[in-house]
């Protein structure tokens, strides 16, 4: 805003100086075409010049650090909270607001005259001549041209008045003179609350008119009935200000000029009056100064040193590679200054920073928009022990982010305060909005990086490592030793199935099926029906109701399987009974592994549950396990009635449990106000407080 105000002053102020060079030295010359170009040049570099501007750099000595620095930012786990604050009035806005519509109304009402123009000529016949077209008009009192077209009402002159009118439109139109007043229309919109842009409209229009003037009167025999028609016209006035008319006030100026000697070619000199000050104007207000300090900064105290490498909007990409050679020279730090894009004044507006140390800690920090970046501060500790910090930090931090090579992660997630939620991840190199993160969970197996986008506000959130995106946790499913689908597994009938192992870890889970036919049988297992020696297949083949017994040898290291068929010939007393028993004792084992597999199945469903609420201070917690809730700072807490308190924009839950089914898309602030420990003495959560859009 602060620029934008600054050039419309600087237009303004050019504006006002071509004005007045041209009422002092031109307006009484009769170079009137030469007059033209000058005050049309006027206009355009009034808005030219003020975007020009020239650097002037000053070395300057640098400034040692104080002893006891307490500025530098350390890469530590802390997240900066920037204050809401209640913005006052902004007058500046509501100016410019005004005034940006007082210059819509005058476009707009510039579009209807020549809308209005457009109609007015459609009802009229039309003359088609060489160099224009010529428009009868019964209800036209003053004669005027536009672009092509002329429009006049013969009936009111007579046939050399005609002509001579005909003659000065047309030298109008052929010098397409209908430019000239659109652009100073233009201007007068945009410049409107500037007095002295009315008074240069007027001069264009009143030198245009000289141009037709005197070119007619070179071309006409009868000078003196030229100057009555002028006169004749005098009481008559068009009322469309975008075009060339006939009349203009100042008819006695036009007849003057018409007399006026021809001013001598020595005067041209005149316009050059207009250099010296265009020099001084760029020279007073169009050099901008810049210091740049000369080399890296050290800072000394008894324990320790600081190293620190200051890069601005005005830093030179000569000064970036000196001081990157001294820093890897020196310090054992390779620091890379990449992807540096500058603006027309040469100003750094983008740019990358990686950093590598010796000891192979890395960061790096990534600034993108459209304004001049702020202050940028690379700093390394140097501690006898070695374990001193190192990073960025600046004013408006987007991106602290370093990881030892050790595998001790290190990170500073520092996100600047801003007026959208919207967040952008990216997990192994591919882009996810918010929509798309919704039930999703992200395996991380890596580091995470924040950015935002200067120019959209929009923060950004980068997976490290193999990090991937799923439905759900990162489950493996065996059958008989077999990897398969969750769909693959809803199929199986409970009435096959041995048993169910289920093992859970940090982040993946197993579920190993065993079934009761030979899949589940190692290659080298030897299986024997009725004595003889048989195969899977044939093993496959024998329905249950067929088994009357089943051993299962393992003599050193040989495994075999002894099946015995029932022949129902040879049942006799309590034998049919007790296969019977047998098989009731198998069908509650199956009950029991088909109550596993549903368990599994609710385990797997409540894990499709996850999602993360992202609240206002840039924190993200996570609801996973279908009932565990992880909050930044604090251990993970399981929502169960009774044992915490909810309470919802000032409002307690009845059952915590309901915070589970609540819609988190709309919760803004999330915070745990009270704590405690257990009979362990471990930290429990007690109370949060909840608050929604």
């Amino acid at each position: 805003m602060e620029n934008l105000l600054i050039y419309f002053l600087k237009a303004n102020g050019l504006i006002i100086l071509f004005y007045l060079m041209y009422v002092l030295f031109l307006r009484k010359e009769t170079f009137f075409v030469s007059n033209r170009w000058y005050l049309i040049s006027g206009l355009a570099l009034s808005l030219i010049l003020p975007l020009i501007t020239f650097t002037k750099t000053i070395w300057i000595e640098p400034t040692p650090i104080p002893e006891s620095y307490d500025e530098a930012i350390p890469i530590s786990y802390n997240t900066i909270e920037v204050p809401v604050q209640e913005n006052p009035l902004d007058w500046s806005l509501i100016l410019t607001t005004a005034y940006a519509v007082i210059s819509i109304l005058i476009v707009i009402k510039i579009t209807f005259e020549l809308a209005s123009f457009f109609n007015k000529i459609r009802k009229h016949q039309k003359q088609k001549e060489t160099d224009f077209t010529l428009i009868h008009s019964d209800t036209t009192e003053n004669p005027f041209s536009f672009f092509h077209y002329i429009v006049i009402n013969p009936n009111r002159f007579s046939k050399e008045e005609f002509q001579h009118i005909l003659t000065h439109e047309s030298i109008h139109v052929k010098q397409k003179h209908s430019i000239d007043v659109l652009l100073s229309k233009l201007f007068c919109a945009f410049f409107w609350a500037n007095p002295i842009i009315w008074l240069y409209r007027k001069a264009i229009l009143q030198n245009l008119e000289f141009i037709a003037d005197s070119e007619t009167f070179q071309q006409i025999e009868n000078k003196y009935e030229y100057q009555r028609t002028l006169l004749k016209v005098v009481t008559h006035q068009h009322d469309l200000s975008i075009t060339n008319q006939f009349y203009q006030s100042l008819i006695k100026k036009r007849i003057v000029m018409l007399h006026t000697n021809q001013s001598n070619k020595r005067n041209v000199w005149k316009y050059a009056t207009i250099l010296p000050l265009l020099v001084g104007f760029m020279l007073l207000f169009q050099i901008e100064t810049v210091a740049q300090v000369k080399e890296v900064v050290i800072s000394k105290s008894v324990t320790n040193q600081i190293v620190e490498f200051i890069i601005d909007k005005n830093t030179t990409d000569e000064k970036i590679k000196a001081e990157s050679e001294v820093l890897k020279k020196e310090y054992g730090v390779d620091l890379k200054i990449s992807k540096i894009k500058r603006n027309v004044k040469n100003e750094i507006i983008a740019l990358e920073a990686k950093f590598e140390d010796i000891d192979k800690t890395t960061g790096k920090i990534s600034i993108k928009g459209e304004d001049p970046i702020e202050p940028i501060r690379f700093f390394k500790e140097l501690k006898a022990n070695g374990k001193g910090k190192m990073g960025f930090d600046r004013n408006n931090i987007s991106t602290v982010f370093a990881k030892m090579q050790s595998g001790d992660e290190n990170q500073t997630i520092k996100i600047k305060k801003s007026d959208t939620d919207e967040t952008i991840y990216i997990i192994n190199g591919k882009e996810y909005s918010k929509e798309e993160m919704k039930d999703k969970i992200v395996e991380l197996d890596g580091a995470i990086e924040m950015n935002e986008d200067s120019k959209t506000g929009k923060k950004i959130m980068i997976f490290k490592g193999n990090s991937f995106l799923s439905n759900e946790p990162n489950t493996v499913i065996y059958l008989d030793d077999q990897i398969i689908s969750e769909e693959e597994m809803k199929k199986i009938d409970a009435e096959v199935i041995k048993s169910v192992d289920v093992k859970k870890g940090n982040i993946k889970k197993e579920i190993k099926i065993v079934t009761k036919n030979s899949s589940g049988l190692t290659d080298d297992t030897e299986i024997y029906i009725n004595g003889k020696k048989a195969t899977k297949e044939e093993l496959d083949k024998i329905e249950r109701e067929e088994i009357e017994s089943v051993n299962v040898n393992n003599n050193n290291g040989k495994k075999s399987i002894e099946i015995q068929k029932r022949n129902i010939k040879t049942i006799q007393g309590g034998s049919w009974k007790d296969v019977e028993r047998e098989i009731e004792m198998s069908k509650a084992e199956m009950e029991k592994a088909k109550a596993e597999i549903e368990k599994a199945k609710a385990e797997m469903e409540r894990n499709k549950n996850t999602k993360i609420i992202e609240t206002e201070n840039g924190n993200q917690s996570v609801i996973y396990g279908g009932n565990r809730l992880k909050i930044p700072g604090v251990p993970s807490i399981k929502i169960e009635n009774g044992k915490l308190d909810i309470y919802v924009n000032g409002k307690k839950l009845k059952n915590a449990e309901d915070f589970l089914t609540m819609n988190h898309d709309k919760i803004y602030f999330l915070e745990v106000t009270e704590k405690g420990t257990n009979e362990n003495n471990i930290v429990v959560v007690k109370k949060i407080e909840v608050k929604t859009k």
